[in-house]
């Protein structure tokens, strides 16, 4: 009977589940996803504003990196000046600074996924007189960075946008199964 309870829960979850083999799955209901070069991007479409995630994963992390997972990516950046100087590298790095103003207004620890990740959050003044804010988490999965970015226009998140955000975010959950790409081969990480 409880096996029957469970996997009732289940079903709605994956009715509308996004599912990036080998590394997440997201409860996308609600949202449009689409897979792109530089990740896979996710369009509030019950949200009155625009509001947009994506989800990316770097390369693999050669053997003589600093970090190879959340823990020790965490540690590295131990200081609020750390945190800092790697938040304002990463967005700066991802967007084109000329006619940008763009500020870091927040640095922490939280979590991404279950595993221990650095969220940043920046304003950023676009041409035009539109501001917008980025609100970032980055960790380690799989010997891999992984960004989970969320795009807004500033001041106008609502609750409904807010919950909606919310509930993509807490419901990522970062595959353990890996599979290697030149042989398919699964094996636990």
């Amino acid at each position: 009977m409880k096996k029957i309870f469970y996997i009732l829960l289940i079903i709605p979850f994956l009715a509308s589940a996004f599912t990036k083999e080998g590394f997440y799955t997201i409860d996308s209901k609600g949202w449009v996803a689409k897979s792109t070069t530089a990740g896979d991007v996710f369009i509030c479409k019950e949200c009155d504003d625009l509001v947009q995630v994506q989800i990316s994963y770097g390369p693999e992390a050669e053997s003589d990196a600093p970090f190879h997972n959340a823990d020790q990516f965490v540690k590295a950046f131990d200081t609020p000046e750390k945190k800092n100087k790697f938040a304002d590298m990463l967005i700066k790095g991802g967007m084109p600074t000329e006619g940008y103003d763009i500020k870091v207004v927040k640095v922490s620890d939280d979590y991404l996924g279950g595993n221990k990740a650095i969220m940043y959050s920046a304003i950023v003044k676009i041409p035009g007189d539109n501001v917008s804010r980025e609100t970032t988490l980055v960790t380690m999965h799989k010997n891999r960075i992984v960004k989970f970015s969320a795009n807004f226009y500033e001041n106008n998140l609502d609750e409904k946008s807010a919950i909606a955000l919310e509930s993509l975010s807490k419901s990522l959950v970062l595959s353990l199964i890996h599979i290697s790409e030149p042989t398919r081969h699964l094996r636990i990480s």
